[in-house]
């Protein structure tokens, strides 16, 4: 199965959205703490404990929407996104070897093969669901930060 390029491009198009605002209100955060910092807020302008909280959650909550996305839509699509690039690479140093990653129908689901000098092998589901949250956990870890 093949994805057409102007999927890639539209999803690519979104993340630099959500980057994009994620810088801006990040540099709003920043414009008020500097304020704060100088003294032009009263007591009663400060963020609370729960705003700040109400806001990393949200943060958070974007956060793992990018991943999913990445995770998703751009690693099995065989994507030369630079970000897609840095995950494969992390998780192949991390395993030690290369994989391959096949979607060979839309109803079946994913293969992960191991890259060997003869042929490439197939993983077991155990293998291979050690794998799949490995890189969800460093899809995640690279959108973080990424994401300001």
């Amino acid at each position: 199965m093949t994805v057409q390029s102007f999927y890639v491009q539209n999803m690519l198009r979104k993340y630099k959205k959500q980057i994009t605002s994620a810088q801006v209100i990040a540099r709003a955060n920043g414009s008020v703490r500097f304020l704060h910092s100088d003294g032009y807020y009263d007591e009663d302008d400060q963020f609370s404990d729960m705003e700040q909280r109400l806001s990393e959650e949200r943060r958070q909550a974007l956060v793992e929407r990018v991943a999913r996305e990445v995770y998703e839509n751009l690693l099995f699509s065989g994507s030369t996104n630079a970000i897609v690039e840095e995950i494969k690479a992390q998780l192949e140093a991390e395993l030690g070897y290369a994989v391959i990653f096949r979607n060979p129908f839309p109803n079946l689901s994913l293969q992960i093969y191991k890259v060997t000098d003869f042929r490439p092998i197939k993983l077991s589901s155990d293998e291979k669901e050690d794998i799949m949250n490995r890189l969800w956990a460093i899809s995640l870890d690279k959108v973080n930060a990424t994401m300001l």
